[in-house]
């Protein structure tokens, strides 16, 4: 299966060297639940055209120091591959800021969250049909936001919540999901970008309740074989409506 990463973003050189650029954590966390996967990554903050659709089996769009509301350059044509992906029906998965510019292209609305930074370990609860991806149980995660959807696209549904992320998780009338929170990441993560240079974009106050919020397990895995699940599921369902036109051929 082919899975190309969308990387929005790069870290800076000092996280780099530690834990890789964003599209690697993306691979280390997914992989071990897709073996069968290989990834491609392609920077779409760079100038040239974005990958063809058609190349590839399933993509992911990673998360962005950046805002939808800033409008990028490099963000119109994402979002246009983004409405291409989806009257093509090729599967597309998006974490944090991928969630959010997967929610604006298809509808919805993202602005600031009123609860200000949101960082550190915290509980989702699935939905019925989250728990189809993840199991009924709540979930522990990482977060790293201020921005959130508000207003989830129409058709969509939601996934997974809590008290500060209400559109958690997001699955769409096409082969689509999303979620705001960060399952690719480890407490080392969180605690590096606070001592690296975007470390003073946080007031010390959020950053000393973040710390203090991750000690304790993760289910990064748990939330990878549920993303491999989706993936899947999709692949079988491009085969069956591909099979019987090989067949007429």
């Amino acid at each position: 299966m082919r899975i190309c990463i969308l990387e929005t973003d790069r870290p800076d050189a000092g996280f780099a060297a530690q834990h890789g650029t964003y599209a690697d954590m993306f691979r280390d966390w997914l992989a071990p639940a897709m073996p069968e996967a290989v990834f491609t990554v392609h920077d779409v903050t760079a100038p040239g055209p974005l990958p063809d659709p058609a190349g590839h089996d399933g993509f992911l769009v990673t998360g962005s120091r950046a805002g939808v509301y800033d409008r990028l350059a490099w963000m119109g044509p994402l979002v246009a591959l983004l409405h291409d992906l989806r009257d093509r029906q090729v599967p597309v998965t998006g974490v944090c800021f991928g969630h959010q510019i997967m929610a604006a292209a298809y509808g919805g609305q993202v602005e600031k969250s009123a609860a200000g930074w949101v960082i550190g370990r915290h509980d989702h609860r699935p939905t019925p049909a989250g728990a189809a991806l993840w199991g009924a149980e709540p979930f522990a995660s990482i977060s790293f936001h201020q921005d959130q959807v508000v207003a989830p696209p129409p058709g969509a549904e939601v996934l997974a919540a809590n008290a500060l992320s209400p559109y958690g998780g997001l699955a769409y009338p096409f082969p689509a999901l999303s979620v705001q929170f960060h399952p690719e990441f480890l407490p080392a993560h969180v605690t590096d970008t606070f001592d690296g240079p975007d470390g003073s974009m946080v007031p010390p106050a959020i950053a000393a309740e973040a710390r203090a919020s991750l000690p304790g397990a993760l289910d990064g895995p748990r939330i990878a074989a549920g993303f491999a699940r989706f993936y899947r599921s999709q692949a079988r369902a491009r085969f069956r409506q591909a099979a019987p036109l090989t067949q007429a051929g």
